[in-house]
């Protein structure tokens, strides 16, 4: 019978074989003594090619960990950038307004809220309401500073709404994205997910 090839490689992977059958039982004791060698050449490719494998993968994340930071900065610098636009093209208003807004004071939570704009910015000027709201937040926080209303929900948010929208519009409270980061006044396109008073704001934030 002729040899059967059944894998052909390097020294210490299997050659050419023969058939079981034709060899004698010093030759099959022969080729049993190679089988671990045979074995261990596999498992030593198998070791290499996962030890290559990690270091690309390693090298991949560390790639890619650096490209996201540069995206960041080059989304950081745009703002800057697009912002010193804004006031080259006479378009510096909501700026100005969002910095007065910043130092002036919070208003008074000893009182009742004159109107619903007083009582919304009231919300921020609590401690525990430091961080961003959603309109459905704003509207369950009212009662803590005071105002009262007899209107059903649905009509509380649409007025929450509105009174957003205005102060918004003047600087004293900016709207953010999902992911926390500040719509520019000027960007009338994007969709609000929260909101927080321009008096709470980090100083560094480039609107």
């Amino acid at each position: 019978m002729e040899p059967t090839t059944t894998m052909t490689s390097n020294a210490g992977q299997m050659g050419e074989t023969r058939d079981p059958s034709d060899l004698s039982l010093v030759e099959i004791a022969e080729q049993l003594e190679k089988v671990t060698g045979w074995i261990e050449t596999q498992r030593v490719r198998e070791r290499e090619a996962r030890a290559a494998y990690d270091r690309v993968r390693q090298e991949t994340e560390s790639n890619i960990s650096r490209i996201r930071d540069y995206a960041k900065e080059l989304v950081k610098h745009q703002q800057r950038k697009m912002s010193s636009f804004s006031g080259i093209l006479g378009q510096p208003e909501a700026a100005k307004s969002v910095a007065g807004s910043r130092a002036s004071p919070s208003p008074r939570t000893g009182g009742t809220p004159k109107n619903l704009a007083e009582a919304i910015l009231a919300i921020w000027s609590l401690d525990r309401y430091s961080e961003a709201l959603t309109t459905e937040d704003i509207a369950a926080a009212l009662k803590d500073v005071g105002y009262q209303t007899d209107a059903a929900e649905a009509s509380i948010r649409s007025s929450v709404n509105q009174a957003l929208a205005k102060l918004c519009g003047t600087g004293r409270v900016v709207r953010l994205r999902a992911d926390g980061s500040p719509i520019p006044p000027r960007d009338k396109s994007s969709r609000a997910r929260k909101y927080i008073a321009a008096t709470r704001l980090p100083e560094d934030v480039v609107l």
